[in-house]
């Protein structure tokens, strides 16, 4: 699994919460964990900013630091919508694609990438309700298309 900074900063931002609970359930899981260079970037500079060094510490100790190749980055970069300015959520769902891992994130940029199914994206509420609350049919209602009319 990947997390994307926005899971770190909702679980440390407003106190304890159902964000909180499932990074450490996340970290203490025997779940593969993966973080970019860029990532581990973003994850470094919310914890100065929110004062979350401890979290850090963790996620520098149990995720594994994955860089996907040129060749993953390439496939993944035709599914934003500009990719000069999301050169990070690019090599995120490279690292994704590399790894054969989900995507966790509230991100609607990789809504494209999701829908042609390079990748598996779900939201953070996708995730406590499969991974905390085991809710295993659970369809989030924020990920589905619109229905055409």
């Amino acid at each position: 699994m990947v997390f994307d900074y926005n899971l770190f900063i909702a679980a440390v931002k407003s106190g304890w919460t159902a964000s909180t609970d499932l990074i450490f359930n996340l970290l203490e899981s025997s779940a593969d964990l993966f973080a970019d260079e860029i990532l581990f970037f973003e994850y470094e500079k919310y914890a100065n900013v929110l004062g979350a060094y401890d979290l850090f510490d963790l996620l520098k100790k149990r995720i594994i630091e994955i860089n996907p190749s040129q060749d993953e980055i390439t496939i993944c970069e035709g599914y934003f919508q500009d990719p000069a300015k999301q050169a990070a959520d690019i090599v995120h769902a490279a690292t994704c694609l590399y790894t054969k891992s989900i995507l966790i994130t509230n991100d609607k940029h990789f809504d494209k990438i999701r829908d042609a199914g390079i990748i598996e994206v779900w939201s953070s509420t996708k995730a406590i309700k499969r991974i905390l609350l085991h809710e295993e049919d659970y369809d989030d209602p924020i990920l589905q298309p619109p229905k055409r009319r």
